[in-house]
């Protein structure tokens, strides 16, 4: 379905609507221009995108030709570009003439006022310097930002150089298109740390500045800009046409992430995956908040995207809305069969995507079919996969159910049960102390693997913690030493409270850590239960400090519930703003709620749906402990009976009982899952009576010192492979089996100051 403005107002109201909220959107000059201009349909939408991970020699990415992959299937079936009108630049293809003749001639050349562009580059990023003290003698040199391409590395007698494609080039690039609905996404970075992983990630960062720029790339530049004058425009090669995303921030590293059997870009694989799931808006703050907030669970401050734009910021990201309002996990790319198709995986979340399992079962949209199409998943290969039909449809047995670009909304997630931790070794370590680690980790069951970091995926790394001592503050003179052993989580940020004393043993390391490690398992099941986008329950939550103005601070809710739900909550302002206040110019936007150590804090839930949604709180504060909230119970009964009722919107922990959910005093970040099912957690609570003290008939906070015994119990109170048929139960004897329809959890990150 194509969106018109007709369209787009009675979307609204589906969406729950009243016609004092029309009035409230049209009374927004954003809004009420976006809407207008959707009368008139865009003449063209064009995209170049360019991916490079072989750079010769040993310098080599892994995840950008999959960046590449992902925004072009993106563009395609969820935005309705057509495939003609998207150019890749891939590996060979990725020079710096081709890109800059590429943008020449398929965007600028062909875009015309209106038009939708897109320009994406995935690869090495670094500074080239700019000795300007020949025109200004007391001037130093300067640095610009380049974008390395495919023949951008040097090999020199002594160290390499690189032959960027400068980042003035593609910001005057952009300046003369003849439209101003432009995006970049720019996933690599510029700044190298001195070291090529961030824990078990990969940096985009290219080790060594260009000394200068090519004379080839000035001369294109100057070209550039007499064009520009040409043309009455004045060339501003800091000026920006559009909009502007960066994977990471000024000094900051891009990081790419390795799952099961893929690699991508972190920020590439987030941006997408929500633009998939996204409804019923996909705004640019608020595709830039959900990026960030799962971005910090990895890497902490350490890389956070980055927004720039001009006065005309798009309300909507890439400046346009979905083809089809439905959100989805994946989408078919090819019809072997009548009932068999390979599908790509492309809407799941990440924590989710690294250990989806096969027999996961999907939902066809947009079928022509009476009953809903069901497919089931049989092969994976990283991101693409093949399922075949488990029923046809009696109203399809002459036709092929399954075409091409029908996009697959997920109704069984199977995780296994047999789910371990890979730990991978820091590099720095020496040979002795890795096999010594290695057979320490060997006695224990909770760790399924252990990888030098870099090999593959790994949920932590073992390492030493770097320590500097300032040996005299008047010269600044500083020293790094080694201290003690700990745990780093995937994207390099220290795990609270693992570091032991310098000296220690390896062996007696790992064997003091098991507990941390523990904790790490549970919380690495918790997350692969996240599924915001696919829920078919009706549940919201809001965030609110009660020691500073309880206004809105975070929301998060199930996104395709809310979409189709034709009687509900009434939808606020709130449902379609950012959570976070924001300037449209700033560089450095702070995505995540703020929250000073000691705050106390309540979520407010909401079920906006049509039955009874049970619930519990779960959660990882800054010193790395693990809590959990649950609501007081009637006496005398035997299972949980505290529940949402359809409509009913409630806080908690009820304040009135003196019961308060206090932040750590430690800074850094934490987590909350808010979990719901339309069943009551019956092993869950019966698990959670063994702890002392516990009081049914009262609203409890727990420090869980073993998570793991209440994520079995909690994943066995979710788990719905009983309510299928023998026949495909029988396959899910070594999986938990969760039905979207039936269960929902939604994370909130925030950072403790």
């Amino acid at each position: 379905m194509e969106w018109d403005r007709r369209t787009f107002l009675k979307t609204l109201l589906t969406w729950g609507i009243s016609q004092a909220g029309l009035e409230w959107f049209s009374r927004q000059p954003k809004i009420k221009r976006y809407y207008q201009t959707l009368a008139t349909p865009t003449p063209r939408k064009l995209a170049l995108l360019v991916g490079i991970d072989d750079y010769g020699s040993h310098y080599k990415l892994k995840g950008c030709v999959t960046d590449v992959e992902r925004q072009r299937e993106l563009l395609i079936y969820r935005f309705g570009f057509a495939p003609k009108d998207i150019l890749t630049l891939t590996e060979q293809q990725g020079t710096r003439e081709r890109i800059e003749r590429a943008f020449t001639e398929h965007l600028i050349q062909q875009a015309k006022a209106g038009d939708v562009v897109l320009f994406h580059f995935s690869g090495y990023g670094n500074y080239v310097k700019e000795n300007i003290h020949d025109v200004f003698p007391l001037s130093s040199s300067t640095r610009k930002r380049g974008l390395v391409p495919k023949d951008g590395i040097l090999l020199t007698k002594d160290t390499p150089t690189t032959n960027d494609f400068l980042e003035e080039t593609l910001l005057l690039l952009g300046q003369s298109l003849a439209t101003d609905k432009l995006t970049m996404v720019l996933d690599t970075s510029h700044q190298y740390l001195g070291r090529e992983l961030e824990g078990n990630l990969q940096g985009r960062s290219f080790p060594y500045e260009a000394q200068q720029p090519s004379p080839e790339e000035m001369t294109f530049q100057t070209q550039l800009k007499e064009t520009l004058k040409a043309k009455n425009v004045q060339a501003k090669p800091s000026q920006i046409v559009g909009t502007l995303l960066r994977a990471a921030q000024h000094q900051q590293v891009a990081t790419e992430i390795m799952g099961n059997g893929f690699s991508t870009g972190l920020f590439t694989y987030l941006l997408t995956q929500y633009l998939w799931q996204a409804t019923p808006t996909s705004k640019t703050i608020v595709l830039l908040e959900n990026s960030s907030e799962h971005m910090f669970s990895i890497r902490g401050q350490q890389q956070q995207p980055q927004l720039q734009a001009n006065q005309k910021q798009p309300l909507f990201t890439y400046y346009l809305l979905p083809v089809t309002p439905q959100g989805a996990e994946g989408v078919i790319i090819q019809v072997e069969e009548k009932t068999t198709a390979t599908i790509k995986l492309t809407g799941l979340p990440l924590s989710a995507m690294q250990h989806y399992e096969l027999n996961s079962c999907f939902k066809v949209v947009g079928s022509q079919s009476l009953h809903p199409i069901i497919v089931q998943l049989y092969f994976r290969d990283g991101l693409t996969g093949k399922v075949r039909l488990l029923e046809i449809p009696q109203d399809q047995t002459d036709i092929s159910p399954l075409q091409k670009g029908q996009l697959l909304q997920e109704t069984l997630r199977v995780i296994p049960k047999t789910l371990g931790l890979t730990v991978a070794l820091d590099k720095n370590l020496e040979r002795i102390e890795r096999v010594d680690a290695t057979s320490a980790f060997a006695s224990m069951k909770i760790v399924s693997s252990v990888i030098t970091a870099g090999e593959s995926g790994a949920d932590c790394v073992l390492g030493r913690q770097q320590k500097t001592l300032i040996l005299d503050e008047r010269d600044s003179s500083k020293l790094e030493t080694e201290g003690g052993y700990g745990l780093f989580l995937q994207g390099g940020i220290p795990v609270p409270n693992t570091f032991g004393q310098s000296g220690e043993a390896i062996k007696s390391a790992v064997e003091r850590l098991q507990p941390a490690l523990k904790k790490l398992l549970a919380i690495k099941w918790w997350r692969l239960t996240i599924n915001e986008g696919s829920s078919g329950l009706g549940l919201g939550v809001t965030l609110k400090n009660l020691d500073q103005d309880p206004s809105l601070m975070l929301r998060r809710q199930t996104l395709r519930k809310l979409s189709s739900l034709k009687t509900s909550l009434p939808l606020t302002q709130a449902d379609f703003l950012p959570s976070t206040s924001f300037s449209p110019n700033s560089l450095q936007l702070q995505y995540l709620p703020q929250l000073p150590q000691g705050s106390r804090f309540q979520c407010q839930l909401e079920n906006r749906g049509d039955c009874h949604i049970y619930y519990l709180i779960l959660g990882v504060d800054a010193s790395g402990q693990t809590t959990a909230y649950l609501p007081p119970q009637q006496k005398n009964q035997t299972q949980q009976t505290a529940h949402l009722s359809p409509g009913e919107s409630r806080l908690v922990p009820f304040s009135s009982r003196g019961l308060d959910w206090t932040l750590a005093s430690s800074q850094g970040w934490g987590q909350m899952m808010i979990v719901g099912s339309k069943f009551p957690f019956i092993k869950t609570l019966e698990t959670l009576a063994e702890f002392p003290g516990f009081k049914l008939d009262q609203g409890q906070i727990f420090t869980l010192e073993e998570p793991l015994k209440i994520t079995q119990s909690l994943l066995g109170d979710l788990n719905t492979s009983r309510a299928f048929s023998t026949e495909l139960a029988a396959t899910l004897t070594d999986s938990y089996a969760l039905d979207s329809s039936t269960w929902s959890t939604l994370s909130i990150v925030y950072q403790v100051i």
